[in-house]
C-alpha cells in the first residue's frame, strides 16, 4: 500500500497536469516556491491539510481527490472530473446530457446490429 505523502503527490501532479498548469504557475497561486510543489510530488514533503485544501482550490477539484488513492485505468475518468469540476452546473449537466445521448446511441446501434445477425 502506497503511503499517503506519495498518493498526494502522485494526485498533484496528475491534476496539476490535466489543468495543463506548470509546477512554478501552481506554487504561485497557492503562494509556495515551485521547488516545494516538486518536492510534494516527488513525496519528500508533506503537505498540511490547509496547504492541500488551497492547492486544490488552485486546481479547481474536490480536495478529497487529491487524498484519493488512483485505481489503475482510471487515469481518464479522472481526466474528466478534473475538466468538468469548478464548471458552472449547466455546463455540467450539459456534457452529462451529451454523454448519455452518445451512450444511448451506441447501445442502439449495437441492437440494430443484433438484429441483422438474426
Amino acid at each position: 500500500m502506497e503511503s499517503i505523502r506519495k498518493v498526494v503527490g502522485k494526485n498533484i501532479r496528475f491534476y496539476r497536469l490535466s489543468k495543463g498548469i506548470t509546477q512554478e504557475c501552481l506554487a504561485e497561486k497557492v503562494d509556495v516556491s515551485s521547488t516545494y510543489i516538486g518536492y510534494l510530488e516527488r513525496a519528500q514533503k508533506s503537505p498540511s491539510l490547509e496547504l492541500i485544501s488551497t492547492i486544490s482550490k488552485a486546481l479547481e477539484i474536490e480536495p478529497a481527490l487529491l487524498l484519493t488513492p488512483p485505481d489503475k485505468g482510471d487515469d481518464e475518468l479522472k481526466r474528466l472530473i478534473s475538466l468538468l469540476s469548478g464548471k458552472a452546473p449547466y455546463s455540467v449537466a450539459f456534457v452529462h446530457d451529451i454523454a448519455t445521448a452518445y451512450f444511448k446511441s451506441l447501445e442502439d446501434h449495437d441492437c440494430q446490429k443484433d438484429q441483422l445477425h438474426y
